[in-house]
C-alpha cells in the first residue's frame, strides 16, 4: 500500500446550539432493569495521618493509579537509570522521627465543614490556585513548625474529596491565615491537570499526596494501588505526562525528565522482605515509581507515622538501582476502551439486540455481568461520560442518549442528534469525559463536556466511515473519516488544526483504529475480511505490518486485552460465540467462548 497525500476543502464552523437534557428513573426506560448495586467505599477518617479506608484518590485511569507492569521499557533506559545511580539503594524518606520532627510528609484529612482560611502566596502567585483553603490552625507542617526546609502542608477534604497542597507553608496569626510560596488544589474524582508549564506544591507540577507510601495502606489494606513519589539528584529541562512542570536547565536525553516512571523489575525476588515491605516493592512492579521533585537520589516519599518500623524500612536500601528499569509511558491520559471494571484492560464483552443485553466479563478478576441496558434498534455509544476512569453502558436512540455512569449507577438522558445520525462519542476536549458527537452526511456536531459549548464541523461525505482517533498524539480526539471509494484516510490533528490524508486500504476493508506499536499515537489500520489479515502503518517509525487473524464471516474487536498499551489483533466469530485473541505483550494466542450468534462484540468500532 502507497501513501499519499491530496487535497479537500474544508469548512468549519462553530456555534452554540441548546440540546435539552435530563435525568430520568431507570426503570421508566424501556426494556431495561435494575444493575447491580455499586459497592460505597467506607468514608475516610478525619484527623492528621488519618485512614482512607480503601478509597484511592483519582480515577482508575489517572496516571498515579495505571497498572504499568507490563508497558514497554524505555529505549533508554541504561542511560536514564545510571544517571540516577545504579548501585545506589532506595531511600525510605519517611519513617518515625527525625532530627526531633514527624519524618516523612504529612497530611491532614478535614471535613467539608473545616473553616477555610485566606493564602497569600508570597513567590509563585501567578502559577497558584487562588484560595481561601480549608487548612486547620494545627495543620501539620513537613520538618515541623521551626523547618527551614520544603514545609508541606498537605490538606485532604473528605466530604468534597478535594486536594489541598502549599509549598513553603508558613501559618500568621495562630493559623487564621497563611502565607505559602505555592498552592495547588485537585479534584480528586477528576483527571484534570495543571496549566501546562505550571509547577504546584511539588517540582513537578503534580500533586504530592497519591504519591505517598502511607501506614494505612501499607499495614491496614496491605495493598497500595497507586505509584510512589520519588526525587532525583539532577533531572533535564522537561517533563514528560503527567508532569507539567521541570526545575533544570540540563538538556541532556540521559537525564530524568520529570514525570519520568521507573519500575521494579519484574525478576527482582521480594521474599525476602517483611511483609510491609513487601506490599511497598510490589507496588513499585506494578504501578512503578514517577520522578516528581529534585532531591537526593532514590528518595521514596511517605508519610511520618509512629507505628512505622524504621529498621524495617531500612530494608529498603538493599534495593539498588539497577534492580529498576524506566517504562514507556503514554503521553497523555488513557480513555478507557470497553474497559468495564477499571483495571486498563479491554473487557470482552457484546451487546446482544434481541433483549438488549450486555455481557461483560470484567478481565480483573474475570466475573461475569449482566445488564438489560437498550432495545435491539438502539446503536452503541459507551464511553467515560462521567470522567471515572470506567466505561459506561450507553446506547443511541432516535437522537436520544441513554447513558448509566459507573460512578453512581445513576441513568442520564440527553437529547443530542437525530434519527439517522451516527453516534461518534470521544474526548474531543481533552477533559477525560466523553463527549456526545454524532455525524450527518458529512457534518459533525459535537458538545464539549468542559462546558456544554457545540462545535459544527464539515469533514468528509455522506459515504464515508468515521474513524475517531488521537492521530497526533495531543490526548484530544481527532476528527476522521474513512473513504472506502477510494481507501484514504482524512484526518483532522487537533493539535495544530492541520489536515492530512493517507492512502491505506481499499473498498473491502473495515478499519481497525488503535494504537498498536505504544507510542501514544492511533494509526491506520484496516482488517480484510476477505483474506483475514490486519494491515497496520505504525506511526512511531512508518512501518508496515501485515498479520493474518480471522476469517471472513469474524468481527473484529482491538483493543488492549492485555495491559501492555498496545492494540491486540482480536476477533469474535459469531457462529460459534468464540473470541480469538492475539495477545501483544508476548504474542500468545488465546480462544474465549463468550456470546452468542446475533451478538455485536461491544469494543468493535
Amino acid at each position: 500500500m502507497s501513501k499519499v497525500f491530496v487535497r479537500c476543502s474544508l469548512f468549519i464552523v462553530f456555534c452554540l446550539v441548546a440540546f435539552g437534557s435530563f435525568t430520568f428513573n431507570r426503570a421508566t426506560m424501556t426494556n431495561q432493569s435494575q444493575s447491580a448495586t455499586r459497592t460505597i467505599s467506607v468514608p475516610p477518617d478525619l484527623g492528621i495521618g488519618a485512614s482512607l479506608r480503601g478509597n484511592r484518590p483519582f480515577p482508575a485511569n489517572s496516571a498515579w493509579n495505571m497498572d504499568v507492569s507490563r508497558f514497554p521499557v524505555h529505549s533508554n533506559s541504561a542511560n536514564l537509570i545510571s544517571s540516577i545511580g545504579n548501585t545506589t539503594g532506595l531511600h525510605p524518606d519517611f519513617g518515625t522521627v527525625w532530627n526531633g520532627a514527624p519524618n516523612g510528609i504529612p497530611y491532614v484529612v478535614v471535613s467539608g465543614s473545616q473553616l477555610n482560611v485566606p493564602i497569600n502566596f508570597t513567590a509563585y502567585g501567578d502559577e497558584s490556585d487562588a484560595g481561601p483553603y480549608p487548612v486547620p490552625s494545627d495543620a501539620p507542617i513537613e520538618g515541623g513548625p521551626g523547618s527551614n526546609g520544603d514545609r508541606h502542608v498537605l490538606v485532604v477534604d473528605r466530604d468534597n474529596w478535594k486536594l489541598y497542597e502549599t509549598y513553603r507553608s508558613f501559618p500568621i496569626n495562630n493559623g487564621a491565615s497563611w502565607d505559602a510560596d505555592c498552592g495547588a488544589v485537585f479534584n480528586l474524582n477528576s483527571n484534570v491537570m495543571r496549566p501546562d508549564g505550571w509547577t504546584s506544591a511539588d517540582a513537578a507540577g503534580l500533586p504530592i499526596f497519591p504519591g505517598l507510601v502511607r501506614y494505612d495502606e501499607t499495614v491496614e489494606q496491605r495493598e497500595i494501588r497507586h505509584a510512589l513519589r520519588f526525587t532525583v539528584q539532577t533531572s533535564r529541562r522537561a517533563y514528560v505526562y503527567p508532569a507539567r512542570h521541570y526545575a533544570s536547565n540540563n538538556t541532556s536525553v540521559n537525564v530524568s525528565p520529570m514525570g519520568m516512571r521507573v519500575r521494579l523489575k519484574s525478576t527482582f525476588n521480594i521474599s525476602t522482605f517483611s511483609q510491609n515491605v513487601q506490599v511497598i516493592l510490589k507496588a513499585m512492579k506494578k504501578y512503578g515509581m514517577i520522578v516528581a521533585d529534585n532531591g537526593s537520589n532514590w528518595y521514596v516519599s511517605g508519610a511520618p507515622d509512629m507505628r512505622w518500623s524504621d529498621s524495617e524500612l531500612a530494608t529498603l536500601r538493599n534495593v539498588k538501582g539497577s534492580d529498576f528499569e524506566v517504562v514507556q509511558t503514554p503521553n497523555h491520559l488513557l480513555m478507557p476502551v470497553s474497559d468495564f471494571d477499571g483495571d486498563g484492560r479491554t473487557d470482552i464483552s457484546v451487546y446482544r439486540p434481541s433483549n438488549g443485553g450486555w455481557y461483560i466479563t470484567n478481565s480483573s478478576n474475570n466475573s461475569f455481568k449482566a445488564v438489560q441496558y437498550g432495545i435491539s434498534t438502539d446503536k452503541l455509544a459507551h464511553g467515560d461520560y462521567d470522567g471515572d476512569g470506567l466505561t459506561d453502558i450507553a446506547v443511541y436512540r432516535n437522537g436520544l442518549w441513554y447513558l448509566m455512569h459507573s460512578s453512581n449507577n445513576t441513568t442520564r438522558v440527553e437529547q443530542f442528534g437525530t434519527a439517522n445520525d451516527v453516534p461518534v462519542p470521544a474526548d474531543f476536549d481533552g477533559d477525560g469525559k466523553t463527549d456526545l458527537a454524532v455525524y450527518r452526511q458529512g457534518v459533525w456536531y459535537i458538545r464539549r463536556s468542559t462546558n456544554n459549548t457545540m462545535r459544527v464541523v464539515q469533514f468528509g461525505l455522506a459515504t464515508d466511515k468515521t474513524v475517531v482517533g488521537d492521530y497526533d498524539g495531543d490526548g484530544l480526539a481527532d476528527i476522521a473519516v474513512w473513504r472506502p471509494s477510494n481507501g484514504v484516510w482524512y484526518i483532522m490533528q487537533s493539535s495544530n488544526n492541520s489536515f492530512r490524508a493517507v492512502q491505506f486500504g481499499i473498498s473491502e476493508d473495515v478499519p481497525v483504529v488503535g494504537d498498536y506499536d505504544a507510542d501514544g499515537k492511533a494509526d491506520t489500520a484496516v482488517w480484510r475480511p476477505s483474506s483475514g489479515v490486519w494491515y497496520v502503518m505504525q506511526s512511531s517509525n512508518n512501518v508496515f505490518r501485515a498479520t493474518q487473524f480471522g476469517v471472513s464471516t469474524d468481527r473484529p474487536a482491538p483493543g488492549d486485552y492485555d495491559g501492555d498499551n498496545r492494540t491486540d489483533f482480536v476477533v469474535f466469530r459469531p457462529s460459534e460465540g468464540i473470541w480469538y485473541l492475539l495477545q501483544s505483550y508476548d504474542n500468545s494466542f488465546r480462544a474465549f467462548q463468550f456470546g452468542m450468534n446475533g451478538d455485536v462484540p461491544v469494543p468493535s468500532l
